[in-house]
């Protein structure tokens, strides 16, 4: 499959329709296994790394966290997000971007330029749309290595704290 190919099915209308009915399934599950995670539970963490790679499980972490141990669970989820993540930064580095410029997004690249890796880690511990920050930094020509090892443990380290807070705050 070609460079333009590829972009044009990632901008075609069905490829946006499917992305937007996947995200309202994904965010009507998360809901229901926040309500009751007893029978999500049984897929143990193969099932919240399946999960992170499609769905928002940083959601899920105030649950979960008080039935699976939260080291492991930071790890599986991380690892799901940050390879999710990277779909964003394989779109960015076609050279092609969707995203319009506006004075936000360039003061996301000015950072992202200035402060590289670290800027990674920063934009990954907090809950901010990551998608659009790995569009930039494939964009910017950031290697992977460069992206993802920031980026994991970004989100390691947020879901560490997240976890923990909930223990902590629960007893």
């Amino acid at each position: 499959m070609t460079k333009e190919k590829i972009i044009t099915f990632l901008e075609s209308r069905d490829f946006k329709r499917f992305v937007f009915v996947l995200g309202i399934l994904f965010l009507i599950l998360t809901a229901f296994i926040s309500v009751n995670p007893e029978p999500f539970l049984r897929f143990g963490y193969v099932g919240v790394f399946i999960f992170a790679l499609f769905g928002p499980a940083s959601l899920l972490i105030p649950v979960l966290s008080q039935h699976m141990n939260i080291w492991v669970l930071a790890v599986v989820t991380a690892a799901g997000m940050a390879i999710n993540d990277s779909v964003s930064w394989v779109i960015g580095s076609l050279g092609h971007t969707v995203i319009p410029h506006s004075p936000k997004i360039e003061r996301i690249e000015a950072n992202l330029r200035k402060h590289g890796m670290p800027a990674l880690f920063f934009w990954a511990l907090i809950p901010f749309p990551y998608d659009l920050i790995g569009f930039i930094a494939g964009y910017l020509g950031f290697t992977y290595k460069s992206f993802i090892i920031p980026t994991f443990l970004g989100r390691l380290v947020r879901f560490m704290l997240l976890g923990f807070g909930v223990i902590t705050l629960l007893k």
